[in-house]
């Protein structure tokens, strides 16, 4: 069926309707339906349990710092290499005028 032979059908009234009055007072309502507070109880770890997290945030910790001086290491290697070849390129760089020079005279 289509929307048009729907509403022909049906017709064009809104089945879903709201009782009258139905939002008065339903906070009320709503908060007598919910149990009452009970008080918190105080759930303490085992010291087993703290012995255990402690473990793994120093493995982490410990993981993490090894980590971070490895890469160091490996970026200040790589930036001093970097800066040797710069080093030697200028060393080795020669112009156009010596280049023609060094044919000439190899002739």
């Amino acid at each position: 069926m289509n929307e048009m032979e729907l509403r022909k059908h049906c017709g064009n009234d809104n089945p879903f309707r709201v009782p009258e009055g139905y939002f008065e007072g339903f906070n009320e309502r709503l908060f007598a339906r919910l149990p009452q507070k009970t008080e918190a109880k105080v759930v303490r770890m085992s010291p087993h349990l703290w012995r255990a997290a402690a473990a793994i945030a120093f493995v982490f910790m410990l993981g993490g710092g090894l980590y971070w001086t490895q890469e160091r290491k490996t970026s200040l290697a790589e930036q001093s290499q970097e800066e040797y070849y710069n080093d030697a390129l200028d060393y080795i760089m020669v112009g156009n005028a010596e280049i023609a020079e060094y044919l000439t005279a190899a002739e």
